[in-house]
């Protein structure tokens, strides 16, 4: 009796916890409560739907880039084979690279967009770093440094691709070579040297022979002092002698190679009694002249202190005359040695400033204002 007691109590209790957990075939069902009302499920209700995946949050657009940031900013670039600048202004850029004498300029609407500055179409590597940036063009890259101006950032482009003059004095380039010439002073062509936007050298690179060509030449005057300063004196390569001239002004002292030479260039040793104001004349013929260079403020004497004179470029001559204009003393016009070449090795070093159109050249001492 006991043992069927137990079985009956089990089967009860498991029969209430198969309807507790959902196991049976119908569940059970609460009434509702008076007054509320119910929601009929739908006939698939039972059916489980799978919940819709979470979308990842969208990115954030990237902003467009604002061009106006770049208005205003100036970049440049200046050594000895590569001139440039990139200048922006609104919604247009100016990229200036002068290589070699090659122009490679573009200019026109830009836009900055996944490392690509493209200007006017063309596509150009950008990458900024401080105050440089980097530009790729085709296989080759460019460092430009941050200029505070326009003016300054393509003042060494504008400068090599424009002939300047004033005051007496010219500038010029032709690719890789510049051409530096103050009247009646120096004259120099060869490979340039732009360092800093701010520095230009220019070498003598004149093609010529280095040689003292007025050494056998007879010499001449229209005066001496003494005999014992006759014009042959100036050509004999004695430092000790000298040609001294009378006591006026003008004076000429002249050279004969007895044939046509190239001749390019003079240095003269004056002494105490030197000559402030001269200039240098050539000649094939005797009688037809040409003044080839002319120095207006000559303050050095000494015969270990020459002063070089490059005429305005090679010329042919059988004579070369020699006038003195003013005198530096009472006395006459006085030189220990006039040496004549066909040219001379020299450097032009200049500094320089640019101001828009205009660039002041600074050279031994003396300012040029040179426009275009």
């Amino acid at each position: 009796m006991k043992k069927l007691v137990a079985l009956i109590l089990c089967a009860v209790l498991c029969s209430s916890a198969l309807v507790s957990c959902g196991g049976g075939t119908e569940p059970a069902t609460d009434a509702p409560a008076a007054g509320t009302t119910t929601t009929e499920t739908p006939a698939d209700a039972g059916t489980a739907e799978e919940a819709p995946a979470e979308e990842a949050p969208a990115e954030p657009a990237a902003p467009a880039f604002d061009g106006s940031k770049l208005t205003g900013q100036s970049w440049g670039v200046a050594n000895a084979t590569v001139v440039g600048s990139l200048t922006f202004d609104g919604d247009n850029a100016t990229l200036n690279i002068l290589e070699n004498g090659e122009d490679k300029s573009v200019s026109g609407a830009y836009t900055v967009e996944d490392g690509k500055l493209t200007i006017n179409g063309t596509e150009i590597g950008w990458q900024v770093v401080a105050s440089f940036c980097k530009l790729t063009i085709g296989d080759k890259n460019y460092s430009f440094s941050k200029q505070d101006s326009a003016d300054k950032a393509q003042g060494p482009y504008n400068l090599l691709s424009n002939k300047w003059s004033g005051d007496g004095m010219t500038l010029s380039f032709d690719g890789g070579k510049a051409t530096i010439a103050v009247d009646g002073g120096i004259n120099y062509t060869g490979t340039y040297t732009l360092e800093s936007a701010s520095s230009l050298t220019i070498p003598d690179e004149s093609a010529g022979s280095s040689e003292n060509i007025a050494i056998g030449a007879t010499a001449t005057s229209n005066s001496v002092e003494v005999d014992t300063y006759p014009p042959e004196a100036a050509i004999d390569g004695d430092s000790a002698t000298r040609f001294a001239s009378a006591y006026n002004d003008p004076e000429w002292w002249m050279v004969d190679f007895g044939e046509v030479k190239k001749v390019g260039a003079a240095i003269v040793y004056f002494e105490a009694a030197y000559s402030t104001e001269f200039y240098f004349e050539v000649s094939t013929d005797g009688e037809n002249w040409t003044e080839v260079a002319r120095v207006t403020d000559n303050s050095t004497s000494g015969a270990d202190v020459p002063v070089e004179v490059r005429f305005d470029g090679q010329h042919d001559a059988q004579f070369v005359r020699y006038t003195g204009v003013s005198r530096g003393t009472t006395y006459g016009h006085s030189f220990w040695e006039l040496e004549l070449y066909e040219a001379i090795a020299g450097v032009a070093a200049c500094s320089l400033e640019y101001s828009g159109g205009n660039v002041k050249v600074t050279l031994d001492g003396t300012t040029y204002n040179l426009s275009k």
